[in-house]
């Protein structure tokens, strides 16, 4: 009897534990306050051991040019869809890897721009090496684009070809 008590508390702790290590991940909030901020926000789905996540997160995201760009420019939230996070966006309401099927965006690793009504305006999925230049620097554009709301003018590659050879 008082094993089964022991266990049954020890059972109660692990779960507390393991939900109280999730966070909620409020999108329609952050977008509130990315509007008040005058800000994107910039949703980037990741997930655990995978390689091009890994050299994102490595190469690209942890740049300094573009992790100064971002912090000042951006609220930039991450969604690991491996971790019990539990996510709201409109009326959605489940865990990372429900919302990126629940959006059309389950390939990782997925840089997702928000405008601020809470809509995606822009996604650029996965992490393609590009013959041009280099990964950062692709990025930096895409960055630009969405800072520069030049999205409300054109399309992302009207937008390249316009500014070629300012980055």
């Amino acid at each position: 009897m008082v094993l089964k008590s022991v266990i049954k508390t020890f059972l109660i702790i692990i779960t507390l534990q393991i939900a109280l290590q999730a966070k909620i991940i409020d999108i329609n909030h952050i977008v509130q306050q990315a509007q008040k901020s005058n800000k994107h926000l910039f949703l980037w789905l990741h997930k655990t051991d995978c390689g091009y996540c890994e050299n994102m997160r490595e190469f690209t995201l942890e740049n300094e040019v573009i992790k100064q760009f971002i912090e000042k420019k951006f609220i930039f939230v991450h969604i690991n869809v491996y971790e019990k996070d539990y996510v709201l966006y409109e009326e959605f309401k489940g865990n990372g890897l429900e919302f990126a099927k629940e959006i059309g965006y389950n390939f990782y690793p997925s840089s997702l721009f928000f405008d601020n009504e809470g809509e995606i305006i822009f996604a650029e999925v996965g992490f393609i090496e590009n013959k041009n230049f280099s990964n950062e620097e692709r990025f930096f554009k895409i960055l630009n684009y969405i800072d520069s709301k030049s999205y409300l003018k054109m399309d992302y590659d009207e937008f390249k070809f316009k500014t070629k050879k300012e980055f």
